[in-house]
């Protein structure tokens, strides 16, 4: 088995890796010299919708109630790639999709061109929340930046023998970077369903859906 996760950091990108049940970790300023895994799970929008919404966003949120569904922000319309102006695309976006472009997806356009630039077969879409709330059988009780959000999630990622990467002090790289990194390699372990089910793709034929570990069962909590 040869799995990737990828988070996007200050730094540029952060991502874990598990091969042959070995895990390894580097980090890069850009995609291009990160080497993936045949499966590569990235905290990042891939496929993006010309005119409205993306089905994938809703339905990632649905997994995060109740408590966590501001983790997953509405992805920006393919339009906003070609823009340099922020204010040109958030009304683009609320015209064509009745939303406005938020700015932590506009501050986000440079890693999905990178994303969409650099995008392999294996790669797909991927939320370490909700990655988490499947593991678990319920979204995280705390914020991922706060200390225990930190020790809820690490707890689950000992369970998987990962190392304590989180610990390491690598510029331009926090511990939640690191944390989901973990989370997304895990996943990408583990048998897989997408959300949405019939896996759409975009009109430049990237994928529309997120790539996601099955749900865990109350039987296989006790």
């Amino acid at each position: 088995m040869d799995v990737t996760g990828i988070d996007a950091a200050k730094a540029g990108w952060v991502a874990v890796s598990i091969r042959d049940g070995q895990f390894s970790w580097s980090v890069a300023s850009s995609l291009s010299d990160i080497r993936c895994g045949s499966v590569t799970y990235i905290d990042m929008p891939i496929g993006l919708e010309r005119q409205q919404r993306r089905v994938v966003d809703q339905l990632l949120r649905e997994e995060l109630k109740p408590g966590r569904t501001s983790s997953v922000f509405n992805a920006p319309l393919l339009a906003a790639l070609e823009q340099s102006d922020y204010q040109a695309a958030n009304d683009y976006s609320k015209q064509q999709a009745g939303l406005g472009l938020s700015k932590q997806a506009w501050y986000l356009l440079p890693k999905i061109r990178q994303v969409r630039t650099h995008y392999q077969p294996g790669m797909m879409e991927s939320h370490p929340e909700v990655c988490f709330a499947r593991l678990t059988g319920h979204p995280a009780r705390h914020n991922k930046r706060t200390i225990e959000g930190v020790a809820e999630r690490t707890e689950l990622l000992h369970r998987y023998d990962c190392p304590p990467y989180w610990k390491l002090k690598v510029p331009g790289v926090a511990t939640d970077d690191w944390v989901d990194a973990c989370l997304l390699a895990v996943a990408a372990t583990l048998p897989a369903t997408y959300l949405p089910k019939h896996r759409p793709f975009d009109a430049d034929g990237f994928p529309l859906y997120a790539a996601l570990p099955k749900k865990i069962t109350f039987t296989e909590m006790v």
